[in-house]
């Protein structure tokens, strides 16, 4: 986490009429004729497709190092007490119970998985629920709008492999309380896109895939309605690996893959 104050197209090849003449059935039409070559049957819409200019899209906004990520205890003399870690154990528990009444799956899951302490990395696909939630958001969409924007100057400049830097590689923030997004992700801390592409009748059309990237965890400033400090000190004072058990933080990402169209 971070400071939280915080859906092709298959070929489809006819092989009857290939299949035919290999064979030497007779077709309809002049037997005697030459036989039309593949080159003949493509359609002209095929074939500007295949000859269609094509473009790449890279960028990369790293996860830098942050508080989310800390495995110690701020204070070196504080200790784990016995009594205090059972209790924040059942609070974070009672809390992951809570999201999933409250139809915050996501948020219930991770919680979980924070509190397992494993450290392994959580992935959420391209389709998936929270995913489908990304897409649909106010915040994605408006990060989805400036990259697209970025991406078509370039094009536009003669680039057909588009390069976005960090800088043009804005972070979501999940600010709707109502979302499970919020109560999952909330304010994230990197973004990946790769994407391809062809221009076709005036326009660049094709593909981009986002990577939104985050720190499950609990910073020190990280208040999450009351219960960020007991969250913080399982994962620091109280946490894996120096306690067996213990909670520790893990990367988690939502993948999104949209369209991209844009005017040439």
């Amino acid at each position: 986490m971070r400071r939280r104050i915080a859906i092709s197209a298959g070929l489809c090849a006819i092989a009857l009429p290939c299949a035919l003449a290999c064979s030497g059935t007779a077709t309809s039409g002049n037997p005697g004729a030459p036989a039309e070559s593949p080159t003949a049957r493509t359609s002209p819409a095929a074939s500007r497709a295949a000859t269609a200019p094509g473009f790449t899209v890279t960028g990369v906004r790293p996860v830098l190092p942050n508080g989310s990520q800390d495995t110690y205890a701020q204070a070196g003399a504080a200790t784990c007490d016995g009594a205090e870690r059972v209790a924040d154990q059942s609070l974070g528990n009672q809390i992951a119970t809570g999201f999933t009444a409250a139809g915050f799956p996501a948020a219930a899951d991770l919680l979980r998985h924070f509190l397992a302490g494993g450290g392994a990395g959580v992935n959420y696909p391209a389709g998936s629920r929270i995913s489908r939630l990304a897409l649909a958001s106010s915040a994605f969409l408006a990060v989805n709008g400036q990259v697209q924007a970025a991406v078509a100057r370039q094009l536009k400049d003669g680039d057909t492999r588009a390069r976005l830097t960090a800088a043009q590689l804005p972070t979501v923030t999940f600010s709707d309380t109502t979302s499970d997004l919020y109560w999952s992700f909330r304010g994230t801390q990197g973004l990946t896109v790769t994407g391809s592409g062809h221009r076709a009748t005036g326009r660049y059309v094709g593909t981009l895939t986002y990577v939104i990237r985050d720190s499950y965890g609990f910073p020190v400033d990280d208040t999450l309605g009351g219960f960020g400090p007991p969250m913080r000190y399982l994962q620091t004072v109280c946490g894996a690996p120096e306690h067996a058990g213990g909670a520790h933080w893990f990367p988690d990402t939502i993948t999104v893959t949209v369209p991209f169209d844009q005017p040439a």
